[in-house]
């Protein structure tokens, strides 16, 4: 299977060509080399990449001033008056030519042409190449003459050369580097991912040059269409599932408004804010983020300053839900405007600053919030997951055990330590972790779950299956223990039928599940089923939060259709992805 990401490759070692840009085995296109940034990486270690990376660079550099691979003897010594009278002769005289003539012409004239360009004389090498194609229309020939095109910068004749050449030879490796270098200048990215993909594949990913170019494309196209959707679509909230798990990590949502003087009845402002807890309760947030809104507009902060801090607090949560961070700042701003001490904003704030990547913030918010509110669980829940962000399990388990010891009825931290347990190898303190958590909260699907993924992580797939039948068991309208479940029987026995049938479950459950509509989508992909994976796979753009999520799901199609290309206009090479 063609990979998403391209970056294990070597360099390899080209047989010496017939291309005037060739000087040593090995090279390509100094115009086309010489351009490309030095991206590549792979999964070895930084000595190796290291010398990876500077063999391509001399390489490339060795380009700027191409020399010629040496000619036959035959062709040594061509008389200028000779090749005066080729240049001059018409086609009916071209015709009437022996085809072992036309040839030997041919070969004469392109070596005039590759002498031309290796003193950058592209116009004259142009008009040499040309003459040669005169006499046989030779691949080669065509792709000399794009070259010299993708000097001059005239980047349609250089697409239109290497389609030629690519018609005679379709695996013309060179052609197709030159084509694609082509499309990506005249910001043709689509076709042009697709060179770089198809010479990736016929060389058998060996060749840094072409992988690198897939990297440097495909991240410009997903960057690209990312800012595009990002700039036209209006703010949406994610699916259900994903609302729940946000608001879950938290302990309270805010408090329900009550008179600020006894015996005085509720304004409209302040019986709006307590609908929209209620509903938010029962899961309808379009509603409840309706009535918070409106609640607002009534001018809550007039009559009730706490729950004013609450409102807007909260309606900041929903603006960060739906991915419009500049909303949710202000809203959190003003909330603690409100009450600079209200660490349930500091807590949202915070998770905000994670989102945008911006950690230290979120570290230093959270770190007020803990000098406020010292034995407030929250704090320490939160700081453990930044902690756990940068991969720092030990300090994350530390914070998590912190805010289990301020509140044991918390169940999130529960959770996160078991994780951080397991990624610390503590596979025995970590499944003790869990089935403590268990015994204290039989009922929650979603602690079922978490420990269902843990398990299947780990090669426990019997094991992670039983969780995940518990976590349904206590809600059916879970959708990601459905999914979890599915993928784990794909992957452990290829039940594909009932993966199939969990995936459904999951998305009657929540219709706009992003984890459903992934997992569809890899099912598919593994089954071959591309037409039916890249649909999901534009259903998963559509859906993506966040432009991190955009830019991942938009690589991840973009890749799965230039292989599904690949494979339907190169059947009988379709081998070679196996091997990849």
């Amino acid at each position: 299977m063609l990979k998403a990401n391209y970056l294990d490759v070597i360099t390899r070692n080209q047989p010496v060509s017939d291309d005037p840009a060739n000087n040593t085995q090995g090279s390509l296109s100094s115009d086309f080399d010489k351009k490309a940034p030095a991206t590549a990486a792979s999964k070895s270690s930084k000595k190796s990449k290291s010398k990876s990376k500077a063999k391509n660079k001399k390489k490339l550099e060795s380009l700027d001033s191409p020399s010629l691979a040496p000619e036959s003897p035959s062709l040594e010594g061509i008389d200028s008056s000779e090749l005066e009278k080729i240049m001059g002769m018409s086609e009916a005289e071209i015709k009437n030519l022996k085809a072992s003539e036309k040839k030997a012409i041919s070969q004469k004239l392109k070596s005039q042409g590759n002498k031309f360009f290796s003193s950058k004389q592209f116009e004259q090498a142009i008009d040499y190449y040309s003459k040669a194609l005169m006499f046989d229309e030779n691949p080669v020939f065509y792709s000399n003459r794009a070259a010299c095109y993708d000097a001059l910068e005239k980047y349609d004749l250089v697409i239109s050369d290497c389609t030629a050449a690519l018609k005679l030879q379709p695996n013309y490796f060179k052609a197709l580097l030159r084509r694609a270098k082509a499309y990506e200048a005249t910001d043709n990215l689509r076709e042009s991912l697709y060179d770089f993909t198809v010479a990736c594949i016929i060389d058998d990913f060996k060749n840094a040059i072409p992988s690198e170019g897939v990297e440097r494309v495909v991240k410009n196209l997903a960057e690209g269409e990312a800012k595009q959707i990002l700039s036209t679509r209006k703010p949406r909230v994610p699916s259900k599932s994903f609302i729940s798990g946000y608001f879950n990590s938290f302990v309270s949502n805010g408090a329900r408004a009550v008179p600020e003087k006894s015996g005085d009845k509720l304004s409209k402002a302040e019986r709006l804010y307590n609908k929209s807890l209620d509903l938010l309760d029962t899961k309808d947030y379009a509603g409840s983020i309706s009535c918070v809104d409106s609640a607002i507009k009534e001018d809550i902060e007039k009559v009730n300053k706490k729950a004013a801090a609450d409102a807007y607090s909260l309606r900041g949560a929903y603006n960060f839900l739906k991915g419009s961070l500049d909303l949710a700042e202000a809203d959190f701003d003003h909330a603690l405007t409100i009450d600079p001490n209200h660490v349930l904003t500091m807590y949202r704030k915070s998770n905000m600053f994670a989102e945008k990547k911006e950690l230290d913030k979120s570290q230093e918010l959270l770190k007020k919030a803990l000098e406020i509110s010292p034995e407030n669980a929250e704090g320490y829940f939160h700081s453990g997951q930044i902690y756990f962000i940068n991969q720092d399990f030990q300090s994350a388990s530390e914070m998590y055990q912190k805010a289990i010891k301020c509140n044991s009825e918390y169940v999130y931290p529960y959770i996160q330590s078991g994780v951080a347990l397991f990624k610390l190898g503590q596979v025995s303190a970590a499944i003790e972790t869990f089935n403590n958590a268990m015994v204290k909260f039989p009922n929650r699907s979603d602690l079922y779950n978490y420990y269902g993924e843990v398990l299947a992580e780990n090669n426990g797939g019997s094991e992670a299956i039983a969780a995940f039948d518990k976590s349904i068991k206590i809600d059916k309208l879970n959708p990601l223990p459905y999914v979890n479940k599915a993928l784990t029987l794909f992957q452990t026995s290829a039940n594909y039928e009932n993966a199939f049938g969990l995936i459904k479950q999951a998305l009657d459950a929540d219709p706009e599940c992003e984890l459903a509509v992934a997992a569809l989508s890899q099912v598919y992909l593994q089954l071959g089923m591309f037409e039916d994976s890249l649909e999901m796979l534009n259903r998963a753009v559509q859906l993506a939060k966040s432009e991190e999520e955009l830019v991942s799901t938009i690589t991840f199609r973009e890749t799965t259709s230039a292989q599904y290309k690949f494979i339907t206009e190169h059947p009988e090479m379709v081998s070679k992805l196996g091997r990849a």
